[in-house]
């Protein structure tokens, strides 16, 4: 905490107790000054179709192609004439990818009001349910799953990574979910608690939210697979040795502080702030190797999001960005919200270290847009902020109308560096129309120099990326309706 820190802190404990309990009590609104600042539009693209057309485009399609073989969210192989689809494609983590997709109908939901937005929500929490159903443990989750009746792309028969479902004969699930898997999850379930007001998808999420916490306090905040052992990424405690202790923390926190913002539940509250942020006294179970101190000094002192010698993980800053920003959402504590702001403007966004590749810097439209809901920085106050908005709209705009597998030529960009799975990298960021991408563009690294990819129509990539950010910027009021 800085001096300034606890003046702010100071300033608000004299605050009238009726005033500051309004303030807490709307936290997850919208403010007015942040609605009126003046956000860029990247005025530098010009674009024959706007960002709500394609919306329009990947809204439908999701609900007529690539939701409708078992309610999960997935990417597809369409027939040679490309009209219908011929398969619907297995992934590791479609569970995480159907929490991205509920988490953007929630948000389109909180813009327009559209009752689209509320049936396919209730097909994707369907397939969620039939994907924690499929293993027969409470709280535990597939990564994927196999049904007799759909056409997939693959059953998982006689692959070690596959369990046969015990309680629904017949079906079959990719065992061994890791955190990233929950953490996709747990985000849609936020949004879905935050902005559906449907009777029957709030009771749903509040019992899946009461089954994921239920499990991961009795197991010591890890995700126990259904051979009774720890999946290989299922531990969630900031002191396992499998992710730094920021990491941990900063997931566990989130996931805590969602399930029990959702029910109410007293018993989380005290766990909460008891045995991870250590602001009051409680009785704690013993689950930690060592006594790190509280989570949040782990997210503030050990992160570690930044790595020299282009060896950051943006798979671990899009999970970061996940759990931050509906954890900040629902944290009333005024000296913790204080400090997670400080650890998203310090350990997150923008570094000036130039050994390090500064997130503000690279176009990422998702970590930007999750930034600048957070902090409500006054861009013309932030010029850092401001030139990395009009680059998230900017991704928007160049961001393709269809999702199919492209043809890119292999890249002349010359080597710098080798990334953390090494691979070779670029001193600066790659533009979009050089780049091949998948289902979801934001864990991608913008740096990573890539191979020719020949073009593939029949291969049609999921839009969880797009419709996230684009309805997340809707609802913040980083995009208007007309662009």
């Amino acid at each position: 905490m800085t001096k300034e820190d606890f003046k702010v802190l100071e300033i608000i404990l004299q605050v009238p107790w009726f005033i500051l309990t309004a303030f807490l009590v709307c936290s997850c609104s919208e403010s007015t000054a942040q609605q009126e600042f003046q956000w860029p539009t990247c005025e530098r693209i010009q674009s024959q179709t706007t960002l709500r057309q394609k919306a329009a485009y990947f809204d439908e399609v999701s609900r007529t192609q690539h939701l409708a073989g078992d309610g999960l969210y997935r990417n597809i192989y369409l027939t040679e004439d490309l009209q219908e689809v011929e398969h619907w494609k297995q992934t590791e983590n479609t569970i995480l990818w159907s929490g991205m997709y509920l988490a953007s109908q929630a948000f389109r939901y909180a813009v327009t009001r559209d009752s689209e937005a509320v049936e396919n929500a209730k097909t994707v929490l369907s397939g969620l349910h039939d994907l924690t159903e499929v293993t027969g443990v409470k709280g535990l989750y597939g990564r994927t799953l196999w049904r007799p009746d759909v056409a997939y792309d693959s059953d998982g028969a006689g692959n070690p990574g596959w369990s046969d479902s015990t309680s629904m004969p017949g079906w079959r699930f990719r065992n061994d979910v890791s955190k990233d898997g929950y953490d996709g999850l747990m985000f849609g379930y936020a949004a879905a608690m935050e902005h559906f007001d449907d009777e029957e998808i709030i009771d749903e999420v509040k019992q899946r939210l009461a089954e994921i916490s239920e499990h991961l306090v009795n197991n010591g905040l890890r995700i126990i697979d259904v051979d009774g052992q720890v999946t290989e990424h299922g531990a969630l405690y900031q002191s396992a040795l499998d992710d730094y202790p920021g990491f941990n923390a900063m997931l566990a926190s989130s996931f805590i502080k969602v399930a029990q913002s959702a029910n109410d539940d007293s018993h989380l509250d005290d766990f909460y702030y008891a045995c991870l942020m250590k602001t009051r006294t409680g009785d704690c179970p013993d689950f930690e190797i060592a006594d790190l101190g509280s989570y949040i000094e782990s997210m503030e002192d050990r992160l570690f999001l930044f790595l020299p010698n282009c060896k950051q993980n943006y798979d671990n800053f899009d999970m970061c960005y996940q759990a931050i920003y509906p954890l900040l959402r629902r944290e009333q504590d005024p000296l913790l919200r204080t400090r997670l702001v400080g650890v998203l403007e310090n350990n997150m966004f923008h570094t000036e270290n130039p050994e390090y590749q500064s997130v503000a810097l690279i176009g990422n439209t998702w970590y930007t847009f999750a930034y600048a809901a957070l902090v409500k920085h006054d861009p013309e106050n932030d010029p850092v902020l401001k030139q990395a908005m009009d680059d998230a709209v900017c991704k928007l705009k160049e961001f393709p109308e269809r999702k199919f597998e492209r043809h890119v030529p292999a890249s002349a960009r010359k080597e710098v560096c080798r990334t953390r799975l090494d691979t070779p990298a670029a001193a600066e960021p790659i533009p979009l129309s050089e780049y091949p991408f998948d289902n979801y563009l934001w864990r991608l690294d913008f740096f990573e120099i890539q191979a020719e990819h020949e073009e593939d129509r029949r291969l049609v990539w999921s839009a969880e990326d797009y419709l996230l950010v684009y309805w997340m910027g809707r609802y913040h009021g980083f995009i208007p309706e007309d662009l």
